[in-house]
């Protein structure tokens, strides 16, 4: 059964070997490798921002499966997941997705949710438009051809 709970600093070491997945390196916007260092101080902040939210997914007795990160930015507010290489094609994304997103949204009845996807993702695209978001548009976004999802309530 697939549960969620709120990341705390203990998961540091779990989401720096999420960042650093090979599959996850691809399909970011900022494809290089993330230094140990670097993302120590990257989670220590965001997990005492009251604006991050850091879902952890986990699935068969506790086992961790992935996360979603929604972050209230000052002119939008963004998602994104990642699922651990051993949960991968076990269709728990989409789950993930709803979870997470209806969680925040239940919070914050007035925003609105933007997830930006390369367009060479489609697995993940097809895992947001299953999770209820819309396509907005397509753009380039950080030299990358990319669709560009809402989820609203």
């Amino acid at each position: 059964m697939l549960t969620l709970r709120m990341a705390d600093k203990n998961d540091c070491d779990l989401y720096y070997k999420w960042a650093n997945d090979e599959l996850v390196r691809a399909n970011s916007f900022h494809s290089g490798n993330i230094s140990y260092e670097k993302h120590v101080l990257w989670f220590n902040d965001k997990i005492n921002d009251r604006n991050t939210f850091f879902y952890l997914f986990t699935e068969h007795g506790n086992m961790p499966a992935g996360q979603v990160r929604i972050e209230k930015k000052e002119k939008e507010t963004v998602i994104g997941i990642s699922i651990d290489e051993a949960f991968r094609g076990k269709s728990l994304a989409a789950k993930m997705l709803v979870m997470a997103s209806n969680d925040f949204l239940s919070k914050f009845p007035q925003e609105k949710i933007l997830a930006y996807i390369k367009t060479s993702n489609q697995a993940s695209y097809r895992a947001f438009l299953k999770a209820g978001f819309m396509l907005r548009e397509t753009a380039v976004v950080s030299g990358a051809e990319s669709y560009i999802l809402i989820k609203t309530l």
